[in-house]
């Protein structure tokens, strides 16, 4: 596969610069990806993915045309490469043009390869552990992917990179009740399909019987998987180009003190640990580890090479050709366990998972999310019951200036609502605004 990528890879290059093209990055991929989805504890659909394209910027002038071939035919890349051109006098000029980087990468491959067999394996594995912890049906979702990527400039830098990405998340029901638990690694045997089912079911158990609530400010412990969604938002937020348009509650912070001095964060693109990691950006830079918040203060911003030279500084490895973005999230652990966490707090609520987290106000950080599988009432240390329709109305600096006890442990995160994979700790956060959401 690798030498097909890098045929066809060479062969766009060759055929922008030939049409008047002054530089090329060209990233030919092949994506083997398998998902198998299960409801009411058994099998109900799987399907298999083989995509192979590419992905090309060329430079013409101040002009940047950005485009993706999938017919990888000879006539194919001909007419793709044909429409791009045509489409470069329409395009405003850019602002920033940067030369493309020269690094020849050393080659990244994975031993790693899609079983369905250990995959059903592992499926039914989950469902028998939510099962005998109280979940009377569960269903999820199993995605599997194994992803090979190249990259080719015009000043002759190269790089081949493989990566595997595993990810298991399950819901379980009992009664009235729902739980959640996931588990996501670049190994099928770095998985640990029982303790999602485990913890799914357990939840899902502990939410059959319900306790009123009035609206108001509590302390909350965010577990893992919620607290994931929200420092993925930090991380867009820290995005260069989302500070230049405008939708950034980090914009004018950097040096400042924005969380609680507890609070680090790093995004790491060459861990090899993380889901999201690889040995070079769409610029061919070299992927890094950037601290975002250190210790509370803002330290950085995430560039590629046009953001950084309009902000005065160097790319941090995050392109992204129009957008860098983070790859992996890793928050810093603390020195409690999450359930001592739990046994000392006084009256609160712990929330386990969340969805649908929208802004009201992106640049000053106004959100809302909804809580479900999982949110309960803790008083004296136990849980009393669970809570329903609770929906967290806050803001998002406030909520992560007021965080006051993290987690010694910490789980990586991936699934339909978090796709940035995060490595983060439970915390406790004061005064979080909790209301009701529309039904309640």
């Amino acid at each position: 596969m690798k030498e097909r990528l890098f045929e066809t890879g060479d062969t766009v290059r060759k055929g922008f610069l030939s049409m008047g093209a002054d530089q090329v990055i060209t990233i030919p991929s092949h994506v083997e990806r398998l998902m198998v989805r299960f409801s009411n504890n058994r099998t109900t659909v799987v399907q298999n993915w083989s995509i192979m394209g590419i992905d090309a910027l060329a430079v013409f002038g101040k002009k940047k045309v950005i485009t993706r071939l999938e017919d990888l035919s000879k006539d194919g890349i001909r007419r793709g490469l044909e429409r791009a051109v045509k489409s470069a006098p329409m395009v405003s000029d850019s602002e920033t043009i940067t030369d493309v980087e020269s690094t020849k990468f050393p080659d990244r491959h994975s031993a790693q390869a899609i079983e369905p067999e250990r995959i059903n394996e592992c499926i039914n594995n989950c469902i028998g552990a939510a099962v005998k912890e109280g979940g009377e049906r569960s269903a999820g979702i199993f995605n599997a992917e194994v992803r090979k990527t190249a990259i080719l400039t015009s000043s002759g830098g190269e790089g081949y990179d493989e990566r595997a990405a595993f990810e298991l998340n399950v819901r379980a029901f009992a009664g009235d009740g729902s739980g959640q638990g996931l588990t996501c690694a670049t190994d099928m045997r770095g998985l640990d399909a029982e303790g999602a089912g485990r913890q799914a079911g357990r939840i899902a158990k502990m939410s059959k019987e319900s306790v009123q609530w009035c609206e108001g400010t509590y302390e909350v412990i965010l577990g893992p998987i919620i607290f994931a969604n929200l420092i993925e938002r930090v991380g867009e937020a820290s995005s260069a180009f989302s500070v230049e348009a405008g939708v950034s509650f980090l914009a004018g912070k950097l040096g400042e003190r924005v969380a609680s001095g507890m609070l680090t964060i790093e995004d790491d693109g060459s861990d090899p640990e993380g889901i999201n990691s690889r040995t070079f950006d769409d610029e061919g830079v070299a992927v890094r580890k950037t601290t975002i918040i250190d210790g509370g203060r803002m330290t950085a911003y995430l560039h590629n090479k046009s953001t950084a030279k309009r902000f005065g500084t160097n790319s941090t490895g995050n392109a992204g050709w129009v957008a860098p973005s983070p790859w992996n999230l890793k928050v810093s652990a603390g020195d409690l366990r999450m359930d001592e966490m739990i046994s000392g707090m006084k009256r609160g609520v712990l929330v386990v998972s969340n969805w649908y987290t929208r802004f009201q106000n992106y640049a000053t950080g106004d959100f809302s999310t909804i809580c479900r599988d999982g949110t309960f009432l803790i008083e004296g240390g136990e849980v009393k019951g669970a809570l329903r329709g609770v929906r967290i109305s806050d803001n998002m600096l406030r909520i992560i200036s007021a965080i006051r006890q993290v987690s010694s442990d910490r789980s990586w995160v991936r699934w339909w609502e978090v796709r940035t994979p995060s490595l983060v700790p439970a915390v406790l956060a004061s005064g979080v605004m909790l209301t009701k959401a529309q039904g309640s």
